[in-house]
């Protein structure tokens, strides 16, 4: 995971947009303006942003997002234990924004973005699921369809080395739901044939596995993600992404 914070990061981007030489449709949003009026502005810029920003910033050293490389993480899931790393995950330059709020005064903001995801990792496995031993390492492959993710978090300003404020995230609160989720193992206790037909019981009961394993993955790319957006605003001074 969802763990993509793209709403912010999308907003960053439309309030940037001249010292970064980002497309002139891209304008910041008042501070001044009401509440709703706020959020309907940072609605329309981060879904004008985000296929832009997903694309990375070269001139502040921002990668692309599409695919975003993600951290080691491990996903619990009772005695059940999945380590991933190399992690890739794509299709968030094709996510849809579904909402997105800012509240300046109490310095929180919330989004929902909606889509297609898919990771591939390398991936060591131990335990049992649905009461099945399940030992091994090789590929994962994750498809996520029709899923959303909705992201809480709070906002501060903070001087910078440049002596001008700059905004920060933090407390992100993310979580996540799916319309459809198909996984493959490769290499589940070294057999091909007994690979299917685990595989095939994972895919049957996909509900059941991400209940427990989702939360972890939405963490991971939510982590990420944060990661680049506090890269852009501590180069960004809090008066060009808000006028």
């Amino acid at each position: 995971m969802l763990a993509v914070k793209l709403f912010v990061l999308c907003v960053s981007v439309a309030g940037f947009s001249d010292a970064a030489h980002l497309p002139s449709y891209i304008k910041p949003c008042s501070k001044d303006a009401p509440k709703e009026q706020l959020s309907a502005c940072i609605m329309a810029q981060a879904k004008a942003a985000l296929p832009l920003f997903t694309k990375g910033v070269p001139e502040l050293n921002i990668d692309t997002m599409d695919p975003l490389a993600l951290d080691p993480f491990t996903a619990n899931a009772g005695t059940f234990k999945l380590r991933e790393k190399n992690a890739l995950l794509r299709g968030l330059s094709t996510m849809e924004v579904r909402e997105a709020k800012w509240d300046l005064e109490k310095n929180t903001g919330q989004m929902k973005i909606f889509g297609n995801l898919t990771l591939n990792s390398d991936y060591e496995a131990d335990g049992r699921v649905l009461v099945i031993p399940i030992t091994g390492s090789g590929k994962l492959s994750v498809q996520m369809y029709n899923t959303e993710i909705s992201l809480k978090y709070k906002i501060k300003r903070v001087k910078g080395p440049d002596g001008v404020e700059h905004l920060a995230t933090y407390d992100l609160k993310p979580t996540q739901t799916y319309g459809h989720v198909h996984l493959h193992l490769s290499n589940i206790l070294g057999g091909a044939a007994i690979g299917d037909t685990i595989n095939q019981v994972l895919n049957d009961n996909w509900r059941d596995l991400f209940r427990d394993v989702g939360p972890s993955h939405t963490k991971s790319i939510s982590h990420k993600v944060h990661e680049y957006i506090n890269k852009l605003y501590s180069q960004v001074p809090f008066d060009e992404l808000f006028v």
